[in-house]
């Protein structure tokens, strides 16, 4: 319990005691009203042991980015009270219609309510409850409450509908799927033909191998089209977040890898995901709709932290996906993380590099100097070492400025790379 009057409270003693002590009535007589204000102030301010109230809130998605709060609260105490809600934003939030704080009298059984629009970039938010202030009328006597009300609120990263990739990996899973499995079974590509075993269905006879080897039968046989494993690792360290204006250049990877796990779900493929940043997190693979919401639903909660332990990519636990997995790795790229790959090619694990470029996206930001334009080559200098590293290990790299479609640059640097060819 406070009161914003207590500032007064000074001066009016100090009144009260000037005149006392000098004899004189008129300091009295100025301290009358103060006196009276806080009087009639505390008379009517409600009990503390008698306030009761029941917050409610609800947030409801308008778009993609934004939402609405609606926030009630009732009195269900017996006496009228002053009530003032308020609701800050939380960090990542814009207010964008309405008002965050209401004042509001409320008889016994009356309630307060409080709306208002938000706009927010991709983020999970949670709220425990809402501040309220019970006061006198004058305001004289306040009591903060912390009314509970909870909620969660998610804005996922924002997907992009990419066409499906013709990838072909050494190892599917020997589940019915869209890949060529590169042996054969049911599918609908010609793969050759083979003497005629008990339970072939009769339309797949070759007649014409048959009307050449009298009192011998074959069938065709097609390639068996599976699914594959794609494990997605995504780089969410806080030194390759290169930050120009309000986002940074992990927005964009965060959103290329939501973007990449719908299209393989799509397929009908099974997706993992490993983000790598304060600690390791890990969605084991799944698949269909549900995986995808898990995935969205990691991706809107990370964020770049820095954390000494996990300072290269070379510590990523690569023990993690089975060894069916075709990795893509979504990562700037810092000093000394083309180390990762040669492990990669050692355990045997088809991959392929998205690097968004830092350098391309820190130039628009940077003053147009010589000093800057020196700076820029030594960093592209340095940057391409570290590619040219990891492309001799035939592992395709797609490096990206992240103002161009991604989806040509990945099915260009799949049809054209070592994935496609392997047998």
């Amino acid at each position: 319990m406070h009161s914003r009057a207590l500032p007064l409270l000074p001066i009016v003693l100090g009144l009260v005691l000037a005149g006392l002590l000098a004899r004189r009535a008129e300091p009295i007589w100025m301290a009358l009203p103060f006196l009276a204000y806080f009087g009639l102030g505390i008379l009517q301010s409600p009990s503390a042991g008698k306030l009761r109230f029941h917050a409610t809130r609800a947030v409801e998605k308008i778009d993609a980015g934004g939402g609405i709060v609606r926030i009630a609260a009732c009195n269900r105490g017996g006496e009228t009270v002053h009530l003032r809600l308020t609701d800050p934003l939380q960090p990542g939030m814009r207010l964008a219609e309405g008002q965050t704080q209401t004042l509001a009298a409320l008889r016994a059984g009356e309630e307060a309510r409080l709306e208002y629009t938000f706009h927010s970039g991709r983020g999970s938010f949670t709220w425990e409850s809402v501040r309220a202030v019970a006061s006198d009328p004058l305001g004289v006597v306040e009591t903060e409450l912390h009314l509970p009300a909870a909620a969660r609120f998610q804005v996922q990263p924002e997907l992009k509908k990419f066409r499906p990739f013709p990838i072909r990996p050494q190892r599917t899973l020997h589940t019915a799927g869209s890949i060529p499995a590169r042996m054969g079974g049911r599918g609908t590509d010609f793969w050759g033909v083979r003497e005629y075993h008990p339970g072939d269905p009769l339309r797949r006879l070759d007649w014409r191998r048959t009307a050449r080897h009298p009192g011998q039968f074959y069938s065709k046989e097609f390639e068996q089209e599976e699914i594959a494993e794609i494990g997605l690792i995504l780089d969410a360290r806080q030194k390759t977040d290169l930050r120009a204006g309000e986002n940074g250049l992990f927005e964009h990877s965060a959103r290329a890898a939501a973007s990449l796990a719908e299209m393989f779900l799509r397929q009908g493929n099974r997706v993992s995901l490993l983000i790598f940043g304060k600690e390791i997190e890990f969605l084991f693979p799944g698949y269909g709709k549900n995986q995808l919401h898990r995935i969205l639903h990691a991706l809107s909660k990370a964020v770049p932290v820095m954390n000494p332990d996990f300072d290269s990519l070379h510590f990523l636990p690569l023990h993690m996906f089975s060894s069916r997995s075709f990795i893509m790795i979504l990562s700037p790229l810092a000093p000394g993380d083309w180390r990762l790959f040669p492990r990669l090619r050692a355990h045997g694990y088809p991959a392929l590099l998205i690097s968004p470029d830092p350098i391309d996206y820190a130039r628009r930001a940077l003053p147009d100097d010589r000093t800057t334009g020196l700076a820029t080559r030594l960093a592209q200098i340095e940057r391409r070492l570290q590619i040219g590293k990891i492309t001799q290990l035939w592992i395709p790299v797609v490096e990206w400025q992240v103002d161009r479609p991604l989806d040509p640059l990945v099915r260009a640097a799949i049809r054209n790379s070592h994935i496609q060819q392997e047998r």
